[in-house]
């Protein structure tokens, strides 16, 4: 194989299920430069490996390898990002789909910026629990959060070695939610700034069980106060006891008895954002923001 110019990453944990798909679309990008593959096993228990070995001959230069020394996702993609071989990296989830010119547009990118991410499609492979979350079902822009700041969401990053040497790597204490924009974060206070690639498609799956959703949301609003704890960004004015409770009395509140049953699973992962957010919060010792 010649040497690759970009090296493709992929966190994962128990995705032998789902990883064909993502494999099959990185077979066929169109005017992608040479690049390998390496799927950072977060210690899978299922068959991950011979799903991987599988796809070798199909896809050249895929290889796993191991990141089970903790569990992560900031785990699985520093290991990843430290087996790859080029200084391009591209990093993606098993359970997505790049879209055929994802890996073209995204090298090309770093070429001027040294942070890109991609737009993100959710409807395709998500079917109706798109409508579940607050994300877009296509956004056209980078993801904001406190004090305007923009970030590339996890699943579809594109980074210089150099910007993750220099910043650290991904920070290995959050839960799967708030570590792309704890990157970002650093990352901008030293200088690098996220730029937004429009062809560097990917399609987004969100779980298809409320149960996953939920663990999902639970998770971001855990990783949302850690961020808060962390960096204590002065947009954001921390609740009083009396003004949270009023908060979280109003949500309550406003339970749809009439809506149908995706507006119901919608309220349901609000709130599961909320006590994730409310559980860390009191976690890191601050006022849930």
């Amino acid at each position: 194989m010649t040497s690759p110019r970009c090296s493709v990453v992929i966190p994962t944990y128990n995705g032998a299920h789902v990883i064909g798909e993502q494999l099959a679309a990185l077979c066929e990008q169109d005017g992608a430069p040479p690049f390998e593959v390496v799927v950072a096993d977060n210690g899978s228990t299922d068959d991950l490996a011979g799903v991987v070995t599988s796809w070798q001959e199909r896809l050249a230069g895929l290889r796993r390898v191991d990141a089970s020394r903790a569990q992560g996702v900031s785990v699985a993609r520093n290991v990843g990002i430290d087996h790859a071989t080029s200084d391009l990296i591209l990093i993606c989830d098993a359970d997505d789909r790049v879209s055929p010119g994802w890996v073209a547009a995204m090298t090309s990118a770093l070429a001027d910026h040294p942070l890109v991410s991609g737009p993100v499609e959710t409807a395709l492979l998500s079917g109706r629990s798109a409508s579940w979350v607050p994300i877009e079902q296509r956004t056209t822009q980078l993801f904001e959060t406190w004090e305007g700041r923009s970030y590339g969401i996890g699943c579809n990053l594109g980074l210089r070695r150099e910007v993750w040497e220099q910043v650290g790597g991904f920070d290995e204490h959050y839960p799967a939610g708030g570590e792309e924009i704890d990157f970002a974060w650093r990352a901008g206070d030293l200088g690098y700034e996220f730029a937004y690639v429009a062809g560097g498609l990917i399609h987004y799956r969100i779980r298809t069980d409320l149960r996953g959703v939920l663990r999902q949301q639970y998770n971001s609003g855990r990783g949302t106060a850690m961020l808060y704890a962390r960096f204590r960004p002065t947009e954001v004015v921390p609740k009083s006891t009396l003004r949270r409770i009023h908060h979280e009395l109003l949500l309550l509140k406003r339970f749809p008895w009439r809506g149908g049953r995706n507006q119901r699973r919608m309220w349901l992962t609000l709130m599961a954002f909320e006590a994730g957010k409310l559980v860390e919060a009191r976690r890191q010792g601050v006022s849930a923001p």
